[in-house]
């Protein structure tokens, strides 16, 4: 994977994306024309900025200044190509510009319980029920990758499967729920199962919990 270019509408996602990752290269930015125009330079070390350069701003100065930046042209070129910076050159390659937030690990949460569960609007008795519950379960699955980073990414490629299960793929680390990944992605959980469903079918991932 080499040079990853784009377009965000807030500098500092990007910032704090290659933050996350721990990724390392060097980050070029740039907006406006003629002599509106402005660039920086952001100089990454496994997540750490160890330089920065705005016009006449330097270093702390320069990315303060960067981290206000709204709509803007980027260009990120990796330093090296260990594990976490691939992974974050997919994930802006996915267009992934939030970072995904941490989340404690499965074993510390459960379903709710029953009454919560049956307590649902539109949700009759009997077999309906527990219908519901058995969906509301699955939710709280933890699906984990049955195969290697570049070996999953060419099989989604290979299968022509869209820009969303990739996106997704890429937010699953073995610790986050069905719910977790559609909180990520801004989804409806039920739209997050099926692109699961997907992968599962195709021996991509495999969910836990079930």
């Amino acid at each position: 994977m080499s040079e990853q270019e784009g377009v965000t509408d807030h500098l500092v996602t990007i910032i704090q994306l290659i933050q996350l990752a721990r990724g390392s290269g060097t980050l070029t930015v740039w907006r406006g024309t003629g002599e509106l125009f402005e660039e920086g330079v952001i100089t990454f070390v496994k997540g750490q900025v160890t330089q920065a350069n705005a016009g006449r701003r330097k270093d702390h100065a320069a990315l303060n200044w960067l981290s206000t930046w709204g709509r803007c042209r980027y260009s990120f070129s990796p330093a090296v190509l260990d594990e976490a910076t691939k992974q974050l050159l997919a994930w802006l390659a996915a267009g992934v510009t939030q970072p995904p937030r941490p989340t404690t690990p499965a074993s510390s949460q459960g379903p709710p319980s029953a009454i919560a569960r049956g307590s649902q609007p539109g949700v009759a008795a009997g077999g309906r029920l527990q219908e519901a519950r058995t969906s509301d379960a699955s939710y709280y699955a933890v699906p984990c990758p049955l195969l290697p980073f570049q070996q999953a990414l060419s099989l989604i490629e290979q299968h022509r499967l869209s820009r969303a299960h990739r996106q997704l793929f890429l937010l699953i680390d073995g610790r986050r729920r069905v719910l977790d990944l559609a909180q990520l992605m801004g989804k409806e959980p039920q739209v997050v199962h099926q692109l699961l469903s997907d992968l599962e079918q195709r021996g991509i991932i495999q969910r836990k919990g079930l």
